[in-house]
């Protein structure tokens, strides 16, 4: 069975860049869009997790679809993070980000809610009837529902269900659901240290973070491993390795370290909205010691 969808490639979770009084910032968030695309990556994600969709306003999530959109110029696929507790809410966002014309919605279970069968099938049946493609994300770390092979195969049903982001960091699971759907849903990592065993089982990209930072270094590590280059994978797999292991171990919110770490680095990222707080002078002095130990290259 052909695809639903052509998505491939490197999309990345943008930050949202705010202001330090929690403005939205629309020069940096224009500033962002370009640098990731000259970066080279296939697809940007808007107010997904990374994004820091839990601390936004639906307007401020509908205004940032807008500004993403009119600069984007269709240049890459534009997807927008609908996640929301609430049906009402995801179904509202989505029927904005198809009346801007995206491409495309990222779409979690309701976190927290931990609905039963019917009320989840209830939720991802009212998203799919907006008529925009939609690409699952499963994350049972932050949704307690984890979307495994047995649901991915009820879901895949839903007309506008097209692909799946995926970051159970279960390689058991991920083989699962690639044989359950993998030859109608695109299927993407969202963890940059799986990106070989996601395409060697069948995957077809990765939607996660490192692209943020790292810029063009993350987009070719999942370009040497698309089309088999072992040689420059394993050289830079080491530092897509450590960039997570420094933003999950270090007891500071990963969406804190990456803005933190984009600053340092030059590229536009803002700051964390409250509650997440920005990072002290002796951990960002840490960072900067594992940043400048990376040969990122152009960036």
């Amino acid at each position: 069975m052909a695809k639903k969808i052509d998505w491939c490639g490197v999309f990345v979770v943008c930050v949202t860049p705010f202001k330090q009084d929690g403005a939205l910032d629309e020069v940096a968030t224009r500033a962002l869009v370009d640098q990731l695309i000259k970066d080279g990556v296939d697809g940007l994600i808007l107010a997904g997790s990374t994004g820091e969709w839990f601390s936004m306003s639906d307007d401020e999530r509908i205004e940032l679809f807008r500004i993403a959109t009119d600069h984007n110029k269709g240049r890459v696929k534009l997807l927008a993070g609908v996640a929301a507790l609430a049906t009402a809410t995801s179904v509202k966002l989505t029927k904005a980000a198809k009346d801007l014309g995206m491409d495309g919605v990222l779409l979690l279970p309701p976190p927290y809610v931990l609905p039963n069968e019917a009320e989840l099938m209830a939720f991802f049946t009212a998203v799919d009837t907006v008529g925009l493609p939609i690409m699952l994300y499963n994350n049972p770390a932050r949704t307690g529902v984890n979307l495994d092979a047995k649901w991915l195969r009820k879901l895949a049903a839903l007309k506008n269900v097209v692909a799946l982001k995926e970051s159970a960091k279960d390689i058991g699971q991920i083989a699962d659901s690639l044989r359950e759907v993998g030859d109608e849903l695109a299927v993407f990592t969202g963890i940059e240290p799986y990106i070989v065993p996601t395409l060697q089982r069948g995957g077809v990209g990765v939607a996660a973070m490192a692209p943020n930072v790292l810029g063009s270094f993350a987009v070719e590590f999942f370009r040497a491993a698309a089309r088999g280059d072992w040689a420059e994978t394993v050289r830079r797999q080491p530092v897509i390795d450590q960039f997570y292991t420094r933003m999950y171990g270090a007891g500071i919110n990963p969406y804190v370290v990456q803005k933190e770490a984009m600053t340092l680095l030059g590229r536009p990222s803002g700051f964390p909205r409250a509650p997440l707080l920005p990072m002290n002078d002796s951990q960002r002095a840490s960072l900067k010691t594992l940043l400048d130990s990376f040969d990122l290259g152009h960036r």
